[in-house]
């Protein structure tokens, strides 16, 4: 009988689950290594093998992802202080702050205003970096390590690829049902806005080595889901490629997740199936072009622009938050009511009317001032309500509700001065009424 030896290897870089998955795999492409346990809080890996295992070639295996087998003596020896990780992310807000002062001061750059979604663009952009930063190496690594022994496939890679769009698409649908439903008969949509800030807030962090996403956040589901899956396809890839792209929508990563909650808040089947596919698209490049991005996690300039793009996903999670706040007329100046769709209020029998439209960009107009005293009459047109704009939350008024298509009426005494805030269910779209004297 052949004798199973043990050794547990420490492994430098190793951050998330979806890190356990591409070193498990990686290690048992080694014949004679029979088992790989896989833990990355611990950053090691417990390798049952026969004869002599060749750490040599473990490490050349999983070195191009951006890990290393390392001596357990020398742990700690290149980790950085968590005070030199605040310093660093507080000189990259403190530039990216003086950028934007400038470039507003100059009149190069539009006021930004993001009380609408994130558009396309900016979903495809987070699918690009999530594409390139450190869990490149989970669905890009799972092409190589299954298909890619060439890394100029390029058909694979495509079918790979439309296996990811596709996949995220269909189960983005199911988001926008499941959110729909979420919003509308539990009320839960503050929540999702919330849930929302705190992924991207525990995000930005992670990609700045400042605290670990995966330590919070449980990811055995999902990770058990796709090994389950993987080790089914993984006997025939070459005809899997498709299915095998299809499949990562359950590979643990943290971009992936936060858009997920998103499209979930979007209460919307279509812009939620739009918006995951449009993401997955974004990480289409660098699967394409994977053979050529190897070297890039150790590139210098790579990992400055990682940390930048790190604080701009933190701001972003502290811009949702302060759509949560807002809802609740709490206001840290992060997000002001455009008032470019400011619009009259006129009187008639004795009363103020407010007309506004529900469209798929929100509500136009979003913001009214009316007189203290005189009783208002708030027409909703409800030209688009299928969407997170559908759900239709007035936090003073006590109004939390679905709108129906077609007039939806409101009627309420402004009897002191101040604001009445006004949002769909997520506080992305967002309007004001200002009640004076």
């Amino acid at each position: 009988m052949t004798k199973i030896s043990k050794k547990t290897l420490y492994i430098k870089g190793m951050h998330c689950p979806s890190c356990e998955i591409l070193i498990t795999d990686k290690f048992k492409e080694m014949s004679n290594v029979t088992t790989v346990s896989s833990n990355f809080q611990k950053q090691e890996a417990e390798v049952y093998f026969t004869g002599h295992l060749d750490q040599e070639i473990l490490n050349k295996k999983i070195q191009p992802y951006g890990y290393e087998i390392r001596d357990r003596e020398n742990k700690n020896e290149d980790n950085e202080s968590l005070g030199k990780k605040i310093f660093e992310t507080s000189l990259i807000i403190i530039g990216l702050v003086l950028i934007y002062l400038i470039a507003k001061e100059i009149n190069i750059i539009p006021n930004i205003n993001i009380t609408d979604n994130l558009n396309l663009l900016s979903v495809l952009f987070l699918g690009l970096v999530a594409s390139i930063s450190t869990c490149m190496a989970t669905s890009g690594a799972l092409f190589l390590s299954t298909i890619g022994k060439k890394t100029n496939n390029l058909k694979q890679a495509i079918y790979f690829s439309l296996g990811r769009i596709i996949s995220y698409a269909i189960f983005g649908f199911i988001a926008g049902l499941v959110g729909s439903v979420i919003i509308t008969n539990f009320k839960f949509g503050t929540g999702l806005t919330l849930l929302a800030a705190v992924f991207m807030i525990l995000l930005g962090l992670d990609m700045l080595k400042i605290l670990s996403f995966a330590s919070i956040i449980p990811y055995s589901a999902t990770s058990n889901i796709f090994r389950k899956l993987e080790n089914k396809l993984i006997k025939d890839p070459h005809k899997s490629a498709f299915f095998l792209g299809a499949i990562t929508y359950f590979l643990p990563c943290g971009f992936t997740q936060a858009t997920q909650v998103y499209a979930l808040g979007l209460a919307s089947p279509w812009q939620s199936a739009l918006t995951m596919a449009v993401f997955a698209l974004g990480t289409a490049p660098a699967i394409l072009f994977i053979g050529n991005l190897r070297g890039l996690l150790k590139n210098t300039v790579y990992q400055y622009f990682m940390k930048t793009v790190a604080v701009g996903v933190l701001i972003l999670g502290l811009y949702y938050a302060s759509n949560f706040l807002s809802i609740y007329g709490i206001n840290l100046g992060f997000n002001q009511i455009n008032k470019e769709t400011y619009s009259d209020v006129k009187i008639k029998d004795g009363k103020q009317i407010i007309n506004m439209d529900v469209i798929s960009g929100g509500y136009r107009p979003n913001y009214f001032t009316v007189k203290k005293g005189i009783p208002v009459k708030w027409i909703v047109n409800g030209k688009n309500v299928f969407g997170c704009q559908g759900y239709f939350v007035v936090p003073k008024l006590g109004i939390s509700k679905a709108l129906a298509e077609g007039e939806n009426i409101i009627e309420f005494n402004p009897t002191e001065t101040g604001f009445i805030n006004f949002s769909c269910g997520m506080g992305m779209y967002r309007g004001r009424i200002e009640v004076r004297e």
